[in-house]
């Protein structure tokens, strides 16, 4: 394969190039001639690089703190709500314990109101989980029973002054105490020719009943009034437990309504335990 000798004139161009080269190092070195250029090219190499970082790294790092602070807020807000409700309920308690004695008057008038002549004991409320009886599907509550004389208490009803609160399910130096809200919770209860297991609905001072109009023929009305009706052996029998406050119709025959309670666990921090039925 032939080779094309350079011509004289791309000669010269070679040279001269060469000759622009030396010259301009020659300015740069003894002169700075291009000093400001060079600044000017730093200058726009920074810059670039600062405002690719405002756009590009920095939003990312702010959504971050964002986010960060956020989950930090949260995490303390549910710490002090929780904070409060310890000490909401540290608070009830402490204000009630100058009430001992005309709580335990108010429950023996209660038991003699209802005709109710079991064995009566005044307990004291230990602890109670606001954070689930407000939220929550299981509603508890655990109390101190003075001069229990080592007896078994499990399956006797817990009353304050307003009526009946739940039973104990678990008996040691501190009793356990289903309330009738708790979902696993059922209490027979009666109205005139009106009879229905009723469950706790998990939902404060509120529990449910479902019925067939095949069974019951006559209407549930808003405001009647339901009493425990003593079936089980559990619960004594003709206490007021609640007022219907919603009816729901499921389909042509099944009926819902809910029973607004008679008695808040909460009233007081002196409760009777009347001995098994």
């Amino acid at each position: 394969m032939s080779r094309v000798a350079p011509t004289s004139g791309s000669k010269a161009l070679y040279f001269l190039c060469i000759a622009l080269s030396s010259f301009l190092v020659y300015l740069d070195i003894n002169y700075k001639s291009f000093e400001r250029a060079k600044n000017l090219y730093k200058s726009f190499t920074i810059s670039s690089s600062y405002l690719l970082k405002s756009v590009t790294i920095d939003p990312v790092n702010y959504i971050f703190e964002i986010s960060k602070e956020k989950s930090k807020l949260i995490e303390e807000n549910k710490k002090l709500k929780q904070e409060l409700d310890n000490s909401f309920i540290t608070n009830f308690i402490i204000s009630r314990d100058s009430k001992f004695f005309a709580d335990d008057a108010s429950i023996k008038k209660f038991l003699d109101l209802n005709n109710i002549n079991k064995p009566f004991h005044l307990a004291k409320m230990n602890s109670f989980d606001i954070e689930k009886y407000l939220c929550c599907s299981q509603h508890k509550m655990f109390i101190e029973i003075f001069n229990n004389k080592d007896i078994d208490f499990i399956g006797s009803t817990v009353i304050n002054n307003q009526g009946i609160v739940g039973q104990i399910i678990y008996d040691k130096s501190i009793a356990e105490v289903l309330l009738l809200t708790d979902i696993s919770h059922v209490i027979p209860i009666i109205s005139d020719n009106h009879f229905c297991n009723a469950r706790g609905s998990g939902r404060p001072g509120v529990i449910t009943c479902t019925y067939s109009k095949l069974i019951w023929p006559d209407p549930i009305e808003i405001g009647q009034e339901f009493f425990s009706s003593g079936m089980g052996g559990i619960y004594p029998s003709n206490v007021l437990i609640g007022n219907v406050s919603s009816i729901n119709i499921i389909d042509d025959n099944n009926i819902h309504f809910d029973l607004d309670l008679v008695a808040d666990p909460l009233q007081s921090i002196y409760i009777g335990v009347v001995e098994g039925l």
